[in-house]
């Protein structure tokens, strides 16, 4: 979404948790493919991990932030390499979750 059209965002930073159960060394494999791919579009994508929080956030440098209460394995995957969606993710169908979208002159810091 941030590379198909004209954007301005340069920085993204991302608030996760470490992924249980051993998928550590996949997770951060999977987020660096993520960082480097931006990159290559001019976006610098910054990841924390948080030991407290449930929810994943993407905070935008121009105060957006989005919160998404899965985190980001919302769509379902494909059920083969010749089904619809298995290249575009916008044909794909999603799993149930929320998102919130916030921008940081309407929050209060605590």
């Amino acid at each position: 979404m941030l590379v198909k059209g004209p954007c301005r965002v340069k920085t993204i930073h991302l608030l996760t948790s470490y992924d249980e159960g051993g998928g550590r060394s996949q997770q951060m494999n999977a987020l660096e493919e993520i960082k480097q791919s931006l990159s290559n579009y001019g976006v610098t994508l910054n990841i924390d991990f948080s030991s407290s929080i449930h929810d994943r956030e993407i905070r935008f440098n121009n105060g957006w932030m989005i919160k998404i209460g899965r985190g980001l394995d919302y769509f379902k995957k494909p059920q083969g390499r010749f089904s619809i969606g298995y290249c575009d993710f916008d044909l794909r169908p999603c799993h149930e979750t929320t998102v919130d979208v916030f921008h940081t002159k309407h929050t209060k810091k605590m």
